[in-house]
């Protein structure tokens, strides 16, 4: 696979290798437990071994491998445990942003949402499920002002991306009815519904995804 040289101009080679490692993890296509292999992958994407090592050492800090002495890159195993905890503080971080946006959110911002939402419905695949959903919401957390707290948030997205994905696979409810409640408390800007329902719907899909492990 080789790189085009037109993306690297706003993204390095090792960031691009970061992002095709990790939809192979989040897909599947890399399994739990397998090694990845430095000169393997730098082959495929017909590069020199540095941006590898690079981009080995980003997917680590994002929690998608394990580097082991004797084997090297390894994809993490899933830890139910784990999982239960990065979902339990991304709870409780989406609560919080959507406490304090409530009040400050804009109109543009409730009708991209409601449009968001609509699209939801038609979403017929799990990458735009998963795409979607994290635009309606942070549609919704957008008056917050909270701006360090939403990229812990971005970066526990990007850690249980896997495990969303797998939920979204195996939802068979009505999409749009999970989250369309939420909306309608924040349209009528009643901030403690809207945080309680946000929480259970986050807690149910955590209960879910631990079913599913």
């Amino acid at each position: 696979m080789l790189i085009k040289m037109n993306k690297i101009k706003h993204k390095t080679i090792a960031q691009l290798v970061v992002e095709q490692l990790r939809e192979k993890i989040i897909c599947g296509e890399i399994k739990p437990g397998q090694r990845i292999n430095l000169d393997k992958i730098a082959n495929e994407f017909n590069i020199s071994r540095n941006p590898v090592r690079e981009a080995l050492l980003l997917l680590k800090g994002e929690d998608f491998i394990t580097m082991e002495s004797n084997r090297g890159a390894i994809a993490k195993i899933v830890d139910s445990a784990h999982v239960d905890e990065l979902f339990s503080v991304k709870m409780l971080l989406e609560s919080d942003l959507l406490a304090n946006s409530i009040v400050n959110l804009s109109e543009s911002k409730l009708n991209e949402a409601k449009d968001i939402l609509n699209k939801l419905k038609d979403a017929d695949n799990v990458n735009d499920w998963s795409e979607l959903s994290t635009q309606y919401y942070d549609c919704l957390y957008s008056g917050s002002e909270r701006p360090e707290t939403q990229k812990i948030l971005n970066s526990l997205r990007r850690k249980t991306e896997r495990y969303s994905r797998l939920y979204y696979s195996k939802f068979h409810g009505d999409k749009v009815a999970v989250n369309s409640k939420v909306l309608q408390y924040c349209l009528e800007r009643k901030t403690d519904r809207a945080v309680a329902e946000l929480k259970s719907h986050l807690l149910a899909r955590k209960n879910e995804i631990r079913q599913l492990l």
